[in-house]
């Protein structure tokens, strides 16, 4: 009857691992993720290929390290291939987690809290459109790819705000930047081309765009557009742990000032799983600030409110620091206003827009507010919303009775939908032209330029 050392049983266990692993990597990989998954296996390619490359590696390592160790020509190394062995186990388990749990589209951030994952791609499944995706480019844009160096004769805008901007629940096709740009292009300003710089950002407030600005001065702009919705003044008093917010919100990013923490919450698998069940009890303190910074509230009591009153002093201030810098660097920018759905039907509830329209007419800043455009689109027949008024329906009965055509427009209470984005961009494309901001180069600046 055949006898084995030791050390030969080590070694086969050291090999068994290592075969293991190997075959979990022919399992768990981007390519037969499709057979389980379906369309959304396109949400986990990135964490199941740096799965299918770990375990691929650790397998060929502890197969190596199984024949060392069978072999007994060596002592010397045994106590490395054990530790080579736990902590392949480890990494193993952490990058089996992250293939599970998936990275969300953002990126931790020492500066801006997060960012756009460049080059991520998620489908929009969870609106319905599992066979559309987000794609985000190499800049960190729901974008197509640019050169960084802007083309001469070609005019750049820059378009800055949060979701709205970005494009939530959209295609990159067709949020208003991709949809602006094919306009002026078809309209003709004079200029060769025409890239309009979508980096918009989910959940993105006034310092952040301020942070994304300064970064973006790289691709030249020859102007800027800050879009700005309500939540901008109450969210990060909910997310935000800078002033009293969770520090953990939807978009799955720990805030945290050390980018060695940052990474390891944020980017592997057991941070990953930490902040799942941290979240429980986030959710519950975000709702409670939810409740104490509601929008609707907000709109109404504008700065009467003490609690609002200091948001929007420190909305107003980075809205200020936005300014002063676009003046000193000679970039005009514009400002737009995206409404709530109830601030169609609520003329009382537009207090913010006064507000900001104030700031910008204060400044000469050219500003645009969409709130009385889509109202004009959605309450298009005034003889049925006078009846509805004769007949005491109130703002909300009346957003009510008109859902269906608010839904044109709207996903939600303030996301737009692809028509909606189409509105928006002729609007824009009009504001832009009035402003002189579309005016073609003068002759002879181009070659001077070069």
């Amino acid at each position: 009857m055949a006898t084995y050392t030791n050390r030969q049983i080590g070694g086969l266990a050291f090999s068994l691992i290592g075969l293991g692993s190997l075959l979990s990597a022919a399992i768990l990989n981007p390519w037969t993720a499709s057979w389980v998954r379906g369309a959304r296996a396109v949400d986990f390619a990135d964490v199941l290929a740096s799965y299918a490359l770990w375990a691929a590696g650790i397998g060929i390592l502890l197969l190596a390290l199984g024949s060392l160790v069978g072999s007994g020509r060596s002592r010397r190394f045994d106590g490395l291939a054990v530790s080579a062995l736990m902590i392949s186990l480890i990494v193993l388990l952490d990058r089996l987690l992250l293939a599970g749990l998936g990275l969300s589209l953002w990126v931790y951030d020492t500066e801006l809290a997060y960012r756009n994952r460049p080059n991520k791609v998620m489908t929009l499944a969870r609106m319905g459109r599992a066979g559309d995706q987000v794609r985000i480019n190499r800049h960190g844009h729901h974008d197509f790819d640019f050169p960084v160096e802007k083309p001469a004769g070609e005019l750049r805008g820059l378009l800055l705000g949060d979701s709205i901007t970005m494009g939530e629940g959209v295609t990159r096709e067709e949020t208003f930047a991709s949809r602006l740009e094919k306009r002026l292009d078809e309209r003709g300003t004079g200029h060769r081309a025409h890239q309009m710089i979508n980096a918009g950002v989910n959940g993105y407030t006034t310092f952040q765009e301020l942070g994304t600005l300064k970064r973006s001065l790289v691709f030249q702009p020859d102007f800027v557009v800050l879009g700005f919705c309500m939540n901008d003044v109450t969210e990060p008093f909910v997310q935000n742990r800078d002033y009293g917010g969770t520090g953990l919100d939807y978009h799955g990013v720990l805030q945290t000032r050390s980018s060695l923490l940052g990474y390891l919450f944020n980017e592997t698998g057991f941070g990953r799983l930490l902040q799942k069940v941290r979240s429980r009890s986030a959710s519950r303190q975000a709702a409670v600030l939810k409740e104490a910074y509601d929008i609707r509230a907000m709109a109404l009591e504008g700065r009467a409110n003490p609690r609002f009153r200091e948001a929007w002093d420190i909305v107003l201030e980075d809205l200020a620091a936005f300014d002063a810098f676009t003046r000193e660097r000679k970039l005009p920018w514009m400002l737009l206003v995206f409404p709530y759905t109830f601030q169609l039907s609520e003329h009382e509830a537009r207090d913010p827009q006064r507000i900001l329209r104030d700031f910008a007419s204060e400044r000469g800043v050219p500003f645009v507010d969409f709130t009385e455009v889509f109202e004009n689109l959605v309450y298009d027949d005034p003889v049925v919303l006078s009846t509805l008024r004769s007949r005491g329906y109130d703002a909300a009965q009346v957003e009510r009775f008109y859902t269906w055509k608010i839904r044109e427009y709207f996903l939600d209470a303030d996301h737009l939908t692809p028509r909606g984005h189409e509105v928006v961009a002729g609007v824009l494309a009009d504001a832009l032209d009035r402003a002189g901001l579309l005016a073609p180069p003068a002759p002879g600046a181009e070659g001077a330029a070069r």
